[in-house]
């Protein structure tokens, strides 16, 4: 269990899913009748927050819902989850949402309205300035928008406050500022994205790349790569340059959802605990692990108790 001292402030988005499960995809001008429907909380913010709250972390989120009635389910489900909800803002009009359409065979369509996550403005994260200056670590995403993501990162430089930035969704486009931070983690999308080449899908190929993310100003990068695990890399005080490759654990995968997430939410966790960079990469690796073998976005998202079994089994 992590110290109370260790806070961890999430700043992104609150979504409430609405997933439609149907025989098949809809073509155009098709009305179909579908299996059901179901409400479920997400948003890359969120799910990270859970994702850190359910392992320990004392987390505080930054972000938006609206003035619907999402909204007020939204921070209750998050409260429910141990997550301090002072900094979530309320605005007018509709919470964000992504209505996700999945067939029997498991393929999907997915449309993503960002509602108030659109709403969350520089000036709500200059309102919340004492929670990141208190805060060990900060971590966001690009759900939100962009001058908002750089204006968190201002307030943590004049805070000495480390932040990393998960760059989902891929960027058209990053700016220069963005790279400079404590440490950056995309996907292999991302990455290509990122650095305008194709996918990393070898470790040598994200090794390099994870060498260029930090001659562009991220202090550390980490690269996932699926089931090849995630590759590591890190500026050492001596100003020598460390690289390692993260094996992934052998788990039987039914469901990628919000994998990234839980890899996400366990290494803030550690790291905001102090733990040195590969071993909480591996310990985020085991989250990730368990992630793939549950349904779901949040479902999905372990406990401390679950990751251990994966490190120790």
């Amino acid at each position: 269990m992590n110290s109370p001292t260790n806070k961890l402030l999430v700043c992104g988005s609150i979504n409430i899913d609405l997933v439609v499960r149907t025989p098949h995809l809809p073509t155009l001008g098709q009305t179909l009748t579908a299996h059901c429907l179901r409400e479920i909380p997400g948003g890359k913010g969120a799910n990270q927050a859970v994702a850190a709250a359910r392992l320990g972390a004392n987390v505080q989120l930054l972000g938006a819902v609206g003035s619907d009635g999402f909204g007020a389910l939204l921070a209750t489900h998050l409260q429910s989850e141990s997550i301090d909800t002072q900094w979530i803002r309320r605005k007018p009009g509709p919470s964000g949402t992504a209505i996700v359409t999945v067939d029997d065979q498991g393929e999907n369509a997915i449309m993503v309205i960002p509602g108030a996550n659109g709403l969350l403005s520089p000036e709500d994260i200059d309102q919340a300035e004492s929670a990141i200056q208190e805060a060990s670590w900060v971590m966001t995403q690009l759900e939100i928008p962009i001058p908002t993501v750089e204006r968190l990162i201002q307030l943590c430089k004049k805070h000495g406050t480390k932040i990393i930035l998960n760059t989902a969704p891929a960027p058209t486009a990053l700016p220069d500022a963005l790279y400079h931070v404590d440490l950056l983690c995309p996907n292999q999308t991302e990455t290509a994205a990122l650095l305008n080449c194709p996918p990393p899908t070898t470790i040598e190929q994200a090794t390099d790349a994870a060498k260029v993310l930090l001659e562009r100003g991220a202090q550390r990068a980490v690269i996932t790569l699926g089931h090849l695990g995630a590759v590591a890399a890190q500026i050492l005080p001596s100003s020598r340059r460390e690289t390692r490759w993260i094996e992934p654990f052998n788990v039987k995968a039914v469901d990628t959802v919000a994998a990234g997430d839980a890899f996400l939410g366990a290494l803030a966790t550690q790291l905001a605990d102090e733990v040195a960079l590969m071993e909480a990469c591996r310990f985020a690796s085991a989250a990730a692990a368990y992630a793939v073998t549950v349904p779901g976005a949040q479902p999905s998202l372990p406990t401390l108790s679950q990751v251990r079994a994966i490190l120790t089994h």
